[in-house]
């Protein structure tokens, strides 16, 4: 009997043994099956998201190509960067549209062929204008000069291995941690400037929102999408020879629908420093009507989720777009589209 008793308490310890592998391994299941049943909520939701981006994406390029709005005082504002709001299934999408010709482009720089210091080139007045009105207006927080600024970056853009006198060129980044080329060729994105000697992983964040790269080495500003905030831009590009306020006066009478010609904008804006032809020419060179580079930047609200896309394209002459650029996700530190929006 003691035997048979020791037989069925060893049966019944396997049992429970049994019992307890088995119900682990459900609980283990269950956990499995919820995450893959959440994972594929996600997917679906990003695949619906994903299409709902594709569609605004559509959308914003045929904003930019389609004749029969241009005359829509509306268009005019979507140009000018104010936010489209799109209720969807389940969420709210939003697109804006964002006139690249509207800031500085940095790419311009790599079009400088002198090997003269940033301080004493003519064509570079422009550029240290707008550095130091940033510094007055306290949002340059990089802690070089504008001449640094300037020869560092002309440096690491241009074709030639002459170091300027505050720049660096290859010799010097083969001595940094970790060893590194100089690119020698126009920014491809501005995150480049963190490898700037010397490298730092806060320089992106630290540049002003007026600063861009495009792929082109044409300094040029858009005089009928540029905000009131940015007319210092505006101001640095004419070398600061027209005043504040006939800037801002121009700016008030500006028509929604925008000028047709530069010589309506020159009428519009009556200043002295116009009937100086050799300045006209120089600062008409750097001013346009119809801008060849636009960025779309779609947010999403799907559910809990927040899907974040910016489309780069550029527009022909021929009212014809070409995606250049793709990106998943802000710029660190910009708003919200959806809050501009829902505000």
């Amino acid at each position: 009997m003691p035997r048979a008793d020791q037989q069925r308490g060893v049966a019944l310890l396997a049992v429970l043994l049994v019992l307890v592998v088995v119900t682990s391994l459900l609980v283990q299941l269950q956990q499995q099956t919820r995450q893959d049943l959440a994972l594929m909520e996600i997917q679906a939701l990003q695949q619906q998201g994903w299409g709902y981006l594709l569609g605004a994406e559509a959308l914003g390029r045929q904003v930019l190509t389609d004749g029969r709005l241009r005359e829509q005082p509306r268009w005019w504002a979507t140009l000018r960067g104010e936010p489209l709001a799109y209720p969807v299934d389940e969420g709210l999408l939003s697109l804006q549209v964002k006139d690249l010709r509207t800031c500085m482009n940095l790419n311009h720089l790599a079009g400088i062929t002198s090997d003269a210091a940033s301080a004493d080139l003519p064509e570079l007045l422009p550029w240290r204008l707008y550095l130091e009105q940033l510094r007055q207006q306290e949002a340059w927080q990089l802690d070089w000069s504008p001449e640094v600024f300037l020869d560092r970056v002309r440096d690491w853009v241009d074709a030639d291995s002459q170091v300027l006198e505050w720049g660096a060129e290859t010799g010097q980044y083969l001595m940094a941690e970790p060893a590194r080329v100089a690119a020698n060729q126009p920014l491809a994105d501005l995150s480049e400037l963190n490898l700037i000697w010397p490298a730092s992983r806060e320089r992106l964040a630290q540049l002003p929102a007026s600063l861009c790269q495009l792929p082109s080495s044409a300094l040029r500003l858009n005089v009928n999408n540029l905000a009131e905030a940015d007319l210092f831009l505006l101001w640095s590009v004419m070398e600061g020879q027209v005043s504040w306020v006939e800037l801002q006066s121009w700016w008030s009478e500006r028509p929604d629908v925008g000028y047709t010609s530069l010589d309506d904008f020159w009428t519009a804006l009556n200043t002295a420093a116009a009937q100086d032809p050799q300045w006209k020419s120089r600062v008409s060179g750097r001013l346009m009507l119809v801008s060849d580079f636009y960025r779309l930047q779609i947010e999403m609200q799907l559910h809990d989720i927040d899907l974040i896309f910016e489309v780069d394209l550029y527009l022909s002459p021929q009212a014809e777009t070409r995606i250049y650029a793709r990106r998943w996700g802000p710029v660190d530190g910009r708003r919200s589209l959806v809050d501009q929006v829902v505000e």
